[in-house]
């Protein structure tokens, strides 16, 4: 059931939708408490340590150094996952927290999860998990957790890592079909968009050539929205601004005026995390100097 606003394209189509209302975000996450969010927004505003946020984090750490459910609340199970430990990661990248405490155990849990090929794929102690997401099912091609994973720990000094997994994008990139969703483009962004090889750069500008057409189509959910900026802000290509832009007035069209959060075609659990989302990319354009004063 898409929990997304009816109108949401009518809305952008006509130019109508309404700006982000900040402090309608702001008071929707303080009446829909979230301890991961919580803790975020507290650490966003320097209420709370560096100690403090991992200290909540790591709540969410597996025995096997990855990070289990709660962080994604798609994945309820108590072995750490590939696909909950790339939220960590982001989590961690988002907040500049580089060298946390146990980041050595993320790292081992990479090196020992990682395929002979140099990717991720989920681990089969998740997928044999009953409610293990579907979407967490291993790909043909594994573009997408792969250069999540790599690009994450390159932030971390893990140069092998980031390494073994350009080798393989270099090998698979020209063979993947025009994929039905925009991870693996704004993925490859991540891994090779800071990149000065040619063929690495052209992958890159490939990839955000394919990551525009979804963004002009209005085909990127506003849970993802955040995790678009923060790699498009980090990144000079003259087509990124305008890109921010107009993620910026999906985010917008999304916002529920009756209540400030926003809707999310993934599902009413994961709307908490996807207005803080939202303020996170609101804040990062507006740093940016994208959206004036606003």
């Amino acid at each position: 059931m898409s929990h997304v606003p009816y109108d949401y394209y009518e809305l952008l189509e006509n130019g109508d939708a309404p700006d982000f209302d900040a402090e309608a975000a702001y008071n929707f996450l303080s009446r829909h408490s979230d301890p991961i969010n919580d803790i975020r927004l507290a650490h966003w505003r320097g209420d709370v340590s560096d100690d403090e946020l991992w200290e909540v984090l790591n709540r969410y750490r597996g025995a096997n150094g990855g990070f289990m459910g709660g962080l994604d609340p798609d994945y309820t199970g108590d072995v750490g996952s590939i696909h909950t430990t790339i939220e960590a990661m982001r989590i961690m990248v988002a907040h500049q927290q580089f060298d946390g405490p146990d980041i050595d155990r993320t790292i081992d849990f990479l090196h020992d999860t990682m395929q002979p090929d140099g990717t991720w794929q989920e681990i089969p102690e998740v997928l044999a998990h009953p409610k293990c997401p579907a979407w967490y099912q291993p790909a043909q091609f594994r573009i997408y957790e792969t250069s999540c994973l790599a690009g994450y720990a390159l932030e971390f000094g893990a140069l092998d890592l980031w390494t073994n997994a350009v080798r393989y994008v270099r090998q698979t990139w020209m063979q993947m079909p025009y994929a039905e969703s925009s991870h693996p483009y704004w993925a490859v962004l991540l891994l090779l968009g800071r990149s000065t090889t040619s063929s690495d750069r052209s992958i890159a500008l490939d990839a955000l050539d394919n990551l525009g057409a979804f963004v002009r189509k209005r085909q990127i959910d506003a849970y993802d929205c955040s995790t678009v900026v923060e790699i498009l802000n980090s990144l000079e290509y003259p087509e990124a601004d305008d890109m921010m832009i107009r993620v910026y007035h999906m985010l917008g069209a999304a916002q529920d005026p009756s209540d400030g959060g926003i809707r999310t075609e993934y599902g009413e659990q994961l709307r908490t995390t996807a207005t803080f989302n939202a303020l996170m990319a609101v804040a990062l354009m507006l740093q940016r100097g994208l959206l004036g004063n606003g």
